[in-house]
């Protein structure tokens, strides 16, 4: 089944053995992130531009996107993908996330075959269905690299939400964030995320070094 067959985390946990749980992962106050003014112009521009009914490609162009690339681009040894990447573990975990970072030893270079950190999935007010959908991506990243901690986030452009999967432990962050009221904050998130999971992958390519 692919990964968009999965409904929601439960269904990941029965087939997995994954356990469950929430928790208080990010102190945001800890991670304050200085939006530029052009990013914020931006991004009040798509707010009161916003249509009644918006399709999953207009949230990811007009708000996922521009969130990711305002962090990402401060983390050159990080690539990413948006509903490009195929993967494929067996014939119960394949198919494209809908954004899949991996890291890349040499910051010139787009490598195959680098540590999967982490996942996004982007749904219209489906949350269920967009964290079923990341969990078994997270769970096939982790099977390709064997305990490495996996991040994730899933948002409806607005709503932010965040989890890790460590040691086969599916933990959510209890805390949601709007990107209309808080967008520093999922700011301040992402780029810590982005920053920890550099360093745990160089440490897992140098515990490992097959995986090169």
């Amino acid at each position: 089944m692919a990964f968009s067959d999965f409904k929601n985390i439960v269904e990941v946990s029965t087939r997995y053995g994954t356990r469950l749980k929430k928790d208080v992962l990010f102190d945001e106050t800890h991670y304050h992130y200085d939006l530029p003014d052009s990013y914020k112009k931006e991004l009040q521009y798509a707010l009161d531009n916003k249509k009644p009914m918006p399709s999953e490609i207009a949230i990811s162009e007009n708000f996922i996107s521009p969130m990711i690339r305002l962090v990402a681009q401060h983390h050159p040894h990080l690539t990413y993908w948006s509903r490009e990447y195929e993967m494929k573990v067996d014939d119960m975990l394949f198919g494209k996330p809908d954004y899949l970072f991996s890291y890349r030893e040499d910051v010139k270079e787009i490598m195959y075959g680098m540590p999967l950190v982490c996942v996004a999935e982007a749904k219209i007010d489906d949350f269920v269905g967009a964290w079923g959908q990341a969990l078994a991506e997270m769970v096939a990243c982790q099977k390709m690299f064997p305990n490495l901690t996996i991040y994730a986030w899933a948002t409806n452009g607005d709503s932010w939400q965040f989890a890790k999967l460590e040691n086969n432990v599916f933990m959510q962050h209890e805390i949601s964030y709007s990107l209309s009221a808080d967008p520093h904050k999922i700011a301040g998130i992402l780029d810590h995320i982005f920053t920890t999971v550099v360093k745990e992958a160089e440490v897992y390519l140098a515990q490992n070094p097959q995986k090169l």
